[in-house]
C-alpha cells in the first residue's frame, strides 16, 4: 500500500519539481522574507518564535522554510519536492491511523488513496507557501496515532507525548485548535472508550458516566488550543488580516459559512472550476440571495439529524460528519481573515471526515449484496483514477504565476484581484501591453477606492516602463485622487515628474512620500536629486 500511494502521489505531484515560485504569497513567505532568506541559525530560530510576520505566528513553518533555504537555496523545485514528501507521508500516516484504529485495512487504503489525489488538496501541496498545511497535518496525524496508543494503554508518558506532538502541530498552523474535539470523536468511534459493554451490537451507545473522565483527560490539550487561539488573534489583528466588522457584518459572515460548508461538499463530489481565490460575496458587493444560506443551513441540519439518528448503528457517519464540521470551524469565516469566501486548502484535513463516512457506509452497504466487495473495489479504483487525472491537471495550473493567474481569471472573470495578479504575472513575463490591459480591467472592477487606487498605481508603473510618461503621471494622480495617503503613488508620481523635467513638482511629491513614510530611503534619495 505504501508503494501504491507513493506511485499515486508522484504521478500527480511529481511535475511540481519543475515548477517555480508564484506571485501569490510566495514572495512574502520566501522570496522577500528576511526571516527565511537567512537560512537556519540560532538567531533566525529566535526570530521565528518572536515574529508575527505576515499576520501569522507559526514558527515551525518558518523553520521549515529556513531549512529549505539552507539546503537548496532558492531552487523552487526542491521546495516543491519537500511539500510533496510531506503530503506522501500524510497519506501513509492516514492509512496507518485508520488501519490501526479500525482494523479495516481495505477501507483505510481507499480513504488514504482518495486523500492522496483529491483535486481539492492540490493547493496545499503545489503551493510552496502552504507548507504549513502539509507540515501541520503531518504532526496532527502523528498526534492522533499517539492518541490511539494512549487510549488503549493510558499512561502519563503517552499523554505527554500526545501533548508534545499537538504543541508542535500548533506551532506549524493554528488551525489544529480543534484537535481536542477530534480526540473525543476518536474516543467514541472507533476506539469505543465510552461504549456500553452491555450492548455490544451498538458501538455508538455511550455510557454517560464515562464522559467526564474523557473530558478531563483533554484539559492539557484544551489549554494549548486556547493559548494558540489567543496568539493567532493577536497576530492577525496586528497584521491587518482580520476583516473589519463594518466590511463583513455578522449575518453575511454566518451566511457565507453555511454556504461554504455546502460548497466544499459539492466540490468534494465534483471538483471542477477550482481556483486559488474565490472572492467573498460581501467584499465584491454582491451578497447571497436569501434562499441560498437558508437552503444550505437546512441541508446541513438534515445531514446532522440523520447522522445523529443513526449514531448507534452507524457511528462512522456521525464521526465523519462531526470531523468535517468541527475541523472547518477555525477557517469557515465566522472570524473573517482575508478577502476569500472559501479556499481549497481549508479542506485538507476536514475532507478526511467525509471520506471516512462515505467509504465506510458504502462498504457496509456493498457487503450485503453478492459480488459487492469486488464491485466496491472496482468503483473505488475508478474514483481514485478520476481524482488523479483531475488533480494532475489542476496541479499544472500552479506551474508559474502566469498559469495560476490565468486560471483565476478564467474561474472568476469579475474579480479585480485576479486581474491585478494576472497583470503582475504578465509584467514579469515581459508582456507589458497585455499587463496594462489586465490592470485596466482590474481598475474597472475594483469594488472600493483603495483597491482601484492600487490598480491605477500599478497601471502607471507599466505606462512608465513603456515610456508613456505623461499617461503614467496621470495614472498616478488618479491613484492619489482615490487614496491620497498612498506612499507608493506619491513616490511613483515624483519619479515620473522628475523624468518629465519637472523637478519642483517631483520635490513636492517626494515630500509627500516622506511625510507619510519618513523611513523610506527612495523618497529621500529622490528629494536629494
Amino acid at each position: 500500500m505504501a508503494a501504491a500511494l507513493g506511485i499515486l502521489v508522484l504521478a500527480v505531484f511529481g511535475q511540481t519539481a519543475g515548477f517555480g515560485f508564484v506571485n501569490f504569497d510566495d514572495p512574502q513567505y520566501v522570496l522577500r522574507n528576511p526571516l527565511v532568506l537567512g537560512g537556519l541559525s540560532w538567531r533566525g530560530a529566535g526570530a521565528a518564535f518572536t515574529s508575527l510576520y505576515a499576520a501569522n505566528w507559526h514558527p515551525l513553518t518558518w523553520l521549515s522554510h529556513m531549512a529549505d533555504v539552507s539546503l537548496f537555496g532558492l531552487d523552487a523545485g526542491a521546495h516543491h519536492a519537500v511539500n510533496v514528501a510531506f503530503h506522501l507521508a500524510n497519506a501513509l500516516l492516514l492509512f496507518r491511523l485508520l488501519r490501526v484504529a479500525t482494523g479495516a485495512t481495505v477501507r483505510a487504503a481507499v480513504v488514504a488513496a482518495l486523500f492522496a489525489v483529491h483535486p481539492l488538496h492540490v493547493e496545499s501541496v503545489a503551493w510552496i507557501s502552504e507548507r504549513k498545511d502539509v507540515l501541520s497535518t503531518f504532526l496532527l496525524l502523528l498526534t492522533l496515532i499517539a492518541w490511539v496508543r494512549h487510549a488503549r494503554r493510558p499512561r502519563a508518558a503517552t499523554l505527554a507525548g500526545v501533548c508534545a506532538l499537538f504543541a508542535l502541530g500548533l506551532l506549524a498552523k493554528p488551525m489544529l485548535v480543534t484537535v481536542p474535539a477530534v480526540l473525543l470523536l476518536l474516543d467514541g468511534w472507533p476506539l469505543g472508550r465510552a461504549a456500553d459493554p452491555d450492548v455490544p451490537g451498538e458501538p455508538g451507545r455511550v455510557r454517560r458516566e464515562a464522559v467526564p473522565g474523557l473530558l478531563r483527560e483533554k484539559l492539557p490539550l484544551l489549554a494549548l488550543s486556547a493559548a494558540s487561539c489567543a496568539v493567532t488573534l493577536v497576530a492577525q489583528a496586528r497584521g491587518g488580516a482580520m476583516g473589519n466588522t463594518g466590511d463583513y457584518p455578522f449575518w453575511p459572515r454566518l451566511a457565507n459559512a453555511a454556504v461554504s460548508y455546502v460548497t466544499y461538499l459539492a466540490q468534494a463530489l465534483w471538483p471542477a472550476r477550482l481556483a486559488a481565490f474565490y472572492p467573498h460575496p460581501t467584499y465584491v458587493g454582491q451578497g447571497f440571495r436569501p434562499w441560498q444560506p437558508l437552503a444550505a443551513a437546512l441541508l446541513l441540519a438534515a445531514i446532522t439529524a440523520v447522522a445523529w439518528a443513526t449514531r448507534r448503528e452507524r457511528p462512522h457517519l456521525l464521526f465523519g460528519w462531526l470531523w468535517y464540521l468541527g475541523t472547518l470551524v477555525p477557517v469557515i469565516g465566522l472570524v473573517q481573515v482575508g478577502m476569500q469566501a472559501h479556499a481549497d486548502r481549508y479542506t485538507y484535513v476536514p475532507l478526511v471526515g467525509i471520506l471516512v463516512a462515505v467509504i465506510w457506509e458504502a462498504a457496509a452497504a456493498l457487503e450485503r449484496i453478492r459480488w459487492g466487495r469486488a464491485f466496491g473495489l472496482g468503483l473505488a479504483g475508478v474514483a481514485v483514477l478520476a481524482c488523479a487525472i483531475v488533480a494532475h491537471g489542476q496541479a499544472a495550473t500552479w506551474r508559474d504565476s502566469l498559469a495560476l493567474r490565468s486560471r483565476q481569471v478564467e474561474v472568476n472573470p469579475d474579480d479585480w484581484a485576479s486581474w491585478l495578479g494576472l497583470g503582475m504575472a504578465l509584467d514579469d513575463a515581459g508582456r507589458l501591453e497585455e499587463a496594462l490591459r489586465a490592470m485596466e480591467r482590474a481598475r474597472a472592477l475594483a469594488p472600493v477606492q483603495g483597491e482601484a487606487s492600487i490598480a491605477w498605481n500599478s497601471g502607471g508603473v507599466l505606462l512608465a516602463r513603456l515610456g508613456r510618461l505623461p499617461e503614467a503621471a496621470a495614472s498616478f494622480r488618479g491613484a492619489l485622487a482615490l487614496e491620497p495617503d498612498s506612499t507608493s503613488a506619491w513616490l511613483n508620481l515624483g519619479s515620473a515628474q522628475e523624468q518629465l523635467g519637472d523637478p519642483l513638482g517631483a520635490a513636492d511629491s517626494f515630500a509627500q512620500a516622506i511625510r507619510l513614510a519618513p523611513g523610506g530611503a527612495a523618497a529621500w534619495a529622490g528629494m536629494a536629486r
